[in-house]
């Protein structure tokens, strides 16, 4: 079968530097997802595999079927194994972009769901993936129909049945609308077949459709979240935290009126590199911090943080506030932090040291991580 949905890699490694002879058991996973369409970037936004630092990532995807397959994306990434062997690289496929209709026709029958987990299983052992991520975003909704709920519980039970012989692991990306749980997220088929849980813990309000200014990840509406899956019955261990390396940035109404709820009139303009209106690398935020023309304020609140300049207002996260979610994930002995994404973290170090958000998760799980239980 040839997989027709967007392809993601997915590597999936410790919280503690990786090498031949490494502890492979650990407690905390760190998940880093990897936009590998980076790779055409310009100047300073060019990321490339040889950009991929193991001892930090568990989690790296691209949507670029063309630059995964046809330049060898696939073979360039599972080839970093052979020095880390603590190192797990998994395929995903799905993605914000697909939407939900090709995904929901895929899954309505049994027949469509055996044929494509066999396909995912030879898929992953010809280009050597340890286990596949299933980013249907979302079964139910954006296109979806309702027996989606039922198909999805079906369509995860088939695929672990089929990988698990092999040992290959099964995870998923699920969405911080908590509606969906139970509903479009059936619990008991979710625990018995599915290794982890990556919760998108971001995005909570967007510059595209919001009328007026908010927090992207405020840790009072993640606990929340968290809460209702544990609720619904998941284990904590199967439940990775997501935390952005990215701002959400918003065009203010009125100049002085750049409060937590004040009006925007939509998008702010699209980064120098990344060139997506109302989003900025955490690399193009720093650049923009230090321009002392701009006058940027900021402000931490919710353990998050927002500032504002001339008539625009950034949503985001910052060593501080990534080593506070870090420790509450760890607090609430979760499996582990998921990153969106590697390639705007700033991973070249132009502002300090390099990756100074993923840094600073596995050195707080490095010094607390004996604490989990």
């Amino acid at each position: 079968m040839r997989l027709i949905l967007a392809i993601i890699i997915v590597l999936l490694c410790g919280s503690h530097a990786l090498s031949e002879d490494a502890d492979c058991e650990r407690k905390t996973e760190v998940i880093c997802y990897w936009g590998s369409w980076s790779i055409y970037r310009e100047g300073i936004g060019h990321f490339t595999t040889e950009d991929i630092d193991p001892t930090l990532y568990s989690e790296i995807s691209s949507l670029d079927t063309w630059a995964d397959i046809d330049l060898g994306g696939f073979e360039n990434i599972t080839s970093i194994k052979e020095n880390y062997t603590c190192l797990k690289i998994v395929l995903a496929i799905g993605g914000w972009n697909e939407g939900s209709i090709k995904y929901s026709v895929m899954a309505a029958t049994a027949e469509s769901r055996k044929k494509f987990a066999e396909g995912v299983l030879r898929y992953l052992v010809y280009y050597g993936f340890d286990g596949l991520d299933l980013d249907w975003e979302y079964p139910t909704s954006r296109g979806g129909i309702l027996e989606d709920g039922q198909n999805f519980a079906s369509l995860v039970t088939e695929i672990k049945k089929t990988i698990s012989p092999w040992n290959l692991t099964l995870s998923i990306a699920v969405s911080i609308d908590t509606s969906l749980i139970g509903f479009a997220y059936n619990i008991s088929a979710i625990e018995q077949n599915v290794d982890f849980v990556n919760l998108m813990a971001y995005d909570y309000v967007l510059p595209a459709t919001a009328n007026v200014t908010g927090l992207s990840s405020p840790l009072t509406a993640i606990k929340e979240t968290v809460s209702s899956w544990l609720d619904a019955g998941l284990s904590r261990e199967k439940l990775i935290l997501g935390i952005p390396t990215y701002a959400r940035t918003y065009i203010l109404a009125d100049d002085n009126g750049h409060n937590i709820g004040d009006p925007v009139i939509g998008e702010a303009e699209p980064g120098e590199f990344t060139k997506e209106a109302g989003f900025l690398a955490y690399y193009e935020l720093l650049d923009l911090m230090q321009d002392a023309f701009l006058d940027i304020t900021s402000v931490q609140t919710d353990d998050t943080n927002y500032a504002y300049g001339s008539n625009e207002w950034y949503t985001y996260e910052t060593e501080t506030t990534v080593r506070a979610k870090t420790m509450y994930a760890i607090d609430q002995h979760l499996g582990g932090i998921m990153v969106w994404s590697i390639d705007t973290d700033d991973f070249l170090g132009l502002y300090g040291k390099k990756y100074p958000l993923l840094k600073t998760i596995s050195e707080v799980i490095m010094e607390n991580e004996p604490r989990k239980k």
